[in-house]
């Protein structure tokens, strides 16, 4: 067997403990839960990952974006959209995870995820810095729209559903806006390169099968997951909001950060940059959107998802982030002070929790984003100029 098929072989064997262990209803401490339902969700998503890039060779073209773009950040809004639903059924604590790892994922996608794999291509390329290809403009666009939006947010004290008509139609937006721009042929590598040498009806029926599995495997997973991360937290006395808000998302978006080093490693800097700026846009779009119409789907009637001081905070430094990642790549381009300014600002947030804290970063984001957006207004309105022509 080949390499790439002993990567899918390994990851499905990954996810038999756990499903072994709920088909036959054997229960464990809530921290040996919440890790073989995590190591289930982190290989489901592997799974899903090479099997949505290799889906786009059968998929048409107008249908390609949206379907990938989604399955890419499956585990991510199984996640999200169950603290979202128990929120709806039982409130209290639940309201605030939902928003703790929507926040927690969107930081760990900038600050660790484009950082990383910025330093990587620059490693790569023995550069100080790395050249984006002129294709990201859209995304560039739709996330500063979003981004500027995000921070109404907090105002309002809630996330209303008025709040996901808009996200969703900024979403539905970038999907028609993509199918219409040019975009560079699907190269495959590893295992999507390997699933597409089987014939057509072959292939087919494999990645059906495959995401067929994934989805049964996160659906088995997400609430042992979830409540499993809850009760470890309280019985080591550890922050309940900080679990949900860095471990969950660290399992569900590792796929995502392994599938674009990989590119990177294989010099595809751009579509590595891509895949992730792709679901930022997803994330800070659609998946935000998504949390009051499945909290309002619970509750029976339509409400809007109530936010705390803490979760305005959140949100308020997640913005700020974002717009100091947009401002970096707004000229096409990540230098290495840049990248490491990146992570260093994330890793920062951990040296001192606090809501002093919390509001002296989205300041210090704030204040190095505007001189950045000010020297690069040229390339921002020619940005612009792709929605806006």
């Amino acid at each position: 067997m080949r390499r790439e098929g002993l990567m899918i072989l390994i990851s499905i064997t990954f996810t038999l403990p756990w499903i072994i262990s709920h088909l036959l209803h054997i229960h464990y401490p809530p921290h040996l839960k919440s890790l073989l339902s995590g190591i289930a969700v982190i290989s489901a998503g592997f799974i899903i990952s090479w099997s949505a890039e290799t889906a786009e060779i059968d998929i048409p073209r107008s249908l390609s974006l949206a379907v990938v773009a989604f399955l890419a950040v499956l585990p991510e809004y199984a996640v999200d959209v169950y603290f979202a639903w128990m929120a709806g059924k039982f409130g209290g604590e639940y309201v605030h995870y939902a928003t703790a790892n929507m926040t927690g994922a969107n930081r760990l996608l900038l600050g660790i995820g484009w950082s990383l794999v910025a330093l990587i291509a620059m490693k790569r390329l023995r550069s100080i810095k790395v050249e984006l290809d002129e294709g990201l403009r859209l995304e560039t666009t739709i996330l500063l729209i979003a981004t500027i939006y995000s921070f109404t947010i907090p105002l309002k004290s809630s996330i209303h559903p008025i709040d996901s008509i808009f996200l969703i139609s900024i979403f539905i937006a970038y999907i028609y806006l993509a199918t219409k721009a040019y975009r560079e042929e699907v190269t495959l590598e590893g295992v999507p390169r390997y699933l597409s040498s089987f014939p057509d009806l072959t292939r087919r029926t494999i990645v059906i099968a495959l995401l067929s599995f994934s989805a049964f495997v996160i659906f088995v997973s997400v609430e042992a997951f979830a409540e499993g991360l809850i009760e470890t937290a309280k019985s080591f006395g550890f922050d309940e909001f900080l679990m949900v808000q860095w471990v969950a998302p660290i399992a569900s978006e590792s796929p995502e950060f392994v599938v674009a080093m990989y590119l990177v490693r294989r010099m595809r800097v751009t579509a590595g940059m891509n895949s992730l700026i792709s679901s930022k846009v997803n994330q800070w779009t659609l998946l935000i959107g998504t949390l009051p119409l499945v909290y309002s789907l619970s509750l029976g009637f339509f409400s809007p998802l109530p936010l705390d001081s803490r979760q305005r905070e959140e949100i308020i430094l997640t913005a700020s982030q974002s717009l100091f990642g947009l401002a970096v790549i707004s000229n096409l381009r990540i230098s290495l002070w840049e990248a490491l300014t990146l992570i260093t600002l994330f890793i920062s947030q951990f040296i001192y929790e606090s809501v002093e804290m919390r509001y002296i970063l989205s300041l210090i984001y704030l204040s190095l984003s505007f001189p950045i957006i000010l020297k690069e207004r040229k390339q921002i309105m020619k940005s612009l100029r792709v929605i806006f022509p």
